[in-house]
């Protein structure tokens, strides 16, 4: 795929793009090249070999994807570490890999590996992508920089004629990565992927996906994650599309109007923070004639029954979703959800705004991706079609199984869990499922999150979570009930939205902490929570709950990367005030 790509582009033709203060730094193909020649002879100079592990802790750059390449060409396997993850937790992730190198962006990261440098007798070399002072550590440390400016001057021609021959012993089922799945209990698993699992993965997406060198990304999602690495780096990158890099997920809103992506990969955390604001924008506006001609655009978006076509739909267009679709750029094709559940309400609105989200699914033990929806094809409410070659099988309990090329190789050094999760090669997913009538494929829940209630009911909290989570001032929520008499939830309130909730019933405080506590204040979120849950059965509803004063977040340990709740840690983090609600 890679020489199929330099056949077919000009080497001056320019893929990354970084955000130097107010200009977007381009990154040809050429350089791209010479740079991963650059980093192969390091390796060789070093004696980093086939099979040999090496880490990346960074935010995507291009530097991130000229070690992805050379490690692919020398056969050796990189193992990515999320830059938010504790020292503890990134330790772990060096020592069970048995990194010999570690490349990190900066001196806080490099610092965090330095600070249990001591537990990594295997990890021998560092390398700084910024430009630092080395003479600062007693270590082994070498810039970025001293790799890149070695004094190579083999033409592009040359370096790709060595890189064919380099290539020409990597076999379909050798490792390209072993990436660690952040797992919401315990230590996290190494899987491992192939190039077989990672090319028939890629060449089905893009069957489905219709990307080409006309196409921009803006990349906010780690490529440290499946996801984002396969669909947000290969994918574009295969594709001929250009890859920006977003400097932090704060810079989204001021990127997409310079950049004018036309797809984003993202999560539907994203989407519903965009979602929330739009709903929120009549409270900016001053005149009472834009707040009505405002409030009845949307709510001919909410209304599915009014065509494009309609002049209804043309003046609301005209007076305000192209404003909207301005604040993303104005360019967007789709945008590509996953990691996550989308609200079908919410997917179905952005549609009828003029932006297309198209769901998927996947996991990282399948490459990672599933099902998609497609631009043709698209229904929300679903996770799309399986992508070909994928074949599904639902057990008696209806958890999905997964068989074909995209199935990971294995758990890295783990076969107990290996044979757990793969059995006679169908891969067990975990989650809960059915296929509808038109062969589209619905997520309902995930099997390991599925509790029974003390009274022998099962209850689902993500279904509880999601119909609560859409309330205005809350920002997460934690449903808890497993062999309980009752179900509860901690939740987790945005605090601004909370502190203007409060003043506009009245509810005087004098610090967020009382204000969590105000009893009148937790009657009025009851009532909301009743309101929001009052479809739901008896058992299932919220009964109890406990606002918290602070945000989950990935760096305090609440939250995976990918933004799901670690319920174990979580649970045991506010077990006294669980027990509470029981008492």
């Amino acid at each position: 795929m890679f020489f199929d790509y330099v056949r077919k582009f000009d080497p001056e033709k320019e893929i990354f793009f970084t955000k130097l203060d107010d200009d977007y730094i381009p990154f040809s193909l050429n350089e791209f090249v010479k740079d991963v020649y650059k980093v192969i002879n390091y390796f060789r100079a070093n004696g980093i070999n086939k099979g040999d592990r090496i880490s990346i802790i960074s935010e995507n750059r291009k530097e991130w994807a000229v070690v992805d390449f050379a490690c692919i060409f020398m056969n050796i396997i990189s193992v990515p570490v999320y830059t938010s993850l504790s020292a503890e937790q990134t330790e772990y992730i060096l020592r069970d890999s048995s990194a010999k190198v570690c490349f990190v962006s900066g001196s806080f990261l490099l610092e965090k590996v330095l600070s249990r440098i001591e537990d990594l007798p295997e990890l021998k070399n560092m390398v700084v992508f910024n430009d630092i002072n080395p003479d600062n550590y007693n270590r082994n440390i070498k810039l970025f920089s001293d790799i890149i400016d070695s004094g190579i001057n083999n033409s592009f021609k040359e370096i790709i004629d060595s890189l064919d021959v380099l290539s020409s012993h990597i076999k379909n089922r050798d490792l390209v990565t072993i990436i660690y799945t952040s797992g919401t209990t315990g230590n996290p698993k190494g899987v491992m992927l192939s190039h077989k699992n990672l090319s028939s993965n890629l060449l089905a997406c893009r069957k489905v996906l219709t990307i080409n060198e006309s196409d921009r990304f803006l990349s906010y999602l780690p490529y440290s994650h499946a996801y984002e690495r396969l669909a947000g780096y290969y994918l574009a990158f295969f594709s001929g599309a250009q890859i920006y890099f977003a400097q932090s997920i704060e810079t989204l809103s001021v990127q997409m109007r310079e950049v004018r992506p036309t797809i984003i990969i993202t999560v539907p955390r994203l989407l519903d923070k965009l979602y929330s604001r739009i709903m929120k924008s009549p409270e900016d506006l001053s005149s009472g004639i834009q707040k009505k001609i405002f409030l009845a655009a949307i709510s001919t978006a909410k209304d599915g029954s009014i065509s494009k076509k309609s002049l209804r739909w043309k003046l609301a267009d005209k007076l305000v979703y192209r404003k909207i679709r301005e604040k993303t750029g104005g360019a967007l094709r789709f945008l590509v959800s996953g990691g996550g559940a989308l609200n079908k309400n919410i997917g179905e609105f952005f549609e009828r705004i003029g932006l297309t989200v198209l769901e998927g699914y996947g996991m990282t033990e399948t490459s990672p991706v599933i099902s998609v929806n497609s631009p043709g094809s698209n229904k929300y409410g679903t996770v799309g079609k399986p992508l070909q070659g994928v074949q599904l099988r639902f057990t008696s309990e209806n958890e999905i199984t997964v068989k074909g090329d995209l199935v990971m190789e294995g758990y890295y050094m783990d076969p107990a869990s290996t044979s757990e999760t793969i059995k006679d090669g169908w891969l067990y997913t975990g989650d809960i499922g059915e296929m509808d009538s038109d062969g589209f494929l619905k997520i309902t829940d995930r099997k390991k999150s599925l509790f029974k209630s003390s009274g022998g009911k099962y209850v689902s909290p993500t279904h509880i979570e999601e119909i609560v989570s859409h309330i205005d001032y809350i920002e997460n929520v934690m449903v808890i009930g497993n062999e309980r008499l009752f179900v509860t939830a901690l939740i987790v309130p945005v605090k601004n939205e909370l502190i203007k909730f409060a003043k506009d019933n009245g509810i005087i405080h004098d610090s967020f902490r009382e204000l969590v506590r105000d009893k009148n204040l937790i009657k009025l979120i009851k009532r909301d929570i009743d309101s929001a849950q009052s479809a739901l059965s008896n058992y299932e509803r919220i009964r109890k709950f406990i606002l918290t004063e602070r945000s989950f977040a990935v760096e305090s340990g609440e939250l995976t990367p990918t933004m799901k709740i670690k319920r174990a840690f979580v649970e045991k983090l506010y077990k006294d005030e669980i027990d509470e609600m029981y008492k």
